[in-house]
């Protein structure tokens, strides 16, 4: 997590605020509002990554090589992990969004449709669960819950919607 001696928090307007540490232990590492894109070094990238600067939103490409980081170590919130033998990268696009504010996170959105980006079938949001997730592990996830909602049912439950 931070090694500065106080932690931080999700704030307001994106910005982080210093809270007791036994609080930030349910929460999701706090980190500069931040877009990762996975395989994304195309137009399209290029168009997430101008709709980003306005917003204050950080844009960055994730290289395969670092495919098999946490998320949490990606964002550089983390010690980065060695790795065993590297797994071939997937090759399906996927963004992942970092403490956005709701307004940003809505504006971010918002800005697909209005820019006319083509859609990016995997999203997800940073949370103290999937924060210690590598890339391919969240990709699986994501697959999984999209081919679920799909066929109308819930992954986790296995029930219809």
């Amino acid at each position: 997590m931070r090694q500065n001696n106080a932690p931080r928090a999700w704030g307001t307007k994106g910005a982080c605020r210093f809270l007791p540490a036994l609080l930030l232990e349910k929460e999701a590492v706090c980190v500069i509002p931040t877009v990762l894109l996975y395989n994304l070094e195309n137009d399209k990238g290029r168009q997430i990554k101008s709709l980003c600067l306005p917003l204050k939103i950080r844009a960055r490409s994730v290289l395969p090589e670092d495919f098999s980081q946490p998320l949490e170590a990606v964002l550089g919130e983390a010690a980065r992990r060695e790795t065993e033998a590297p797994q071939p990268p997937f090759s399906q696009e996927m963004v992942v969004m970092a403490g956005l504010s709701s307004q940003q996170m809505h504006q971010f959105l918002q800005g697909f449709r209005r820019k006319k980006i083509p859609p990016v079938a995997l999203k997800a949001v940073l949370t103290a669960t999937n924060q210690k997730w590598d890339a391919f592990q969240l990709c699986r996830e994501l697959s999984l819950e999209r081919e679920a909602m799909e066929r109308g049912e819930s992954l986790h439950e296995g029930k219809a919607l």
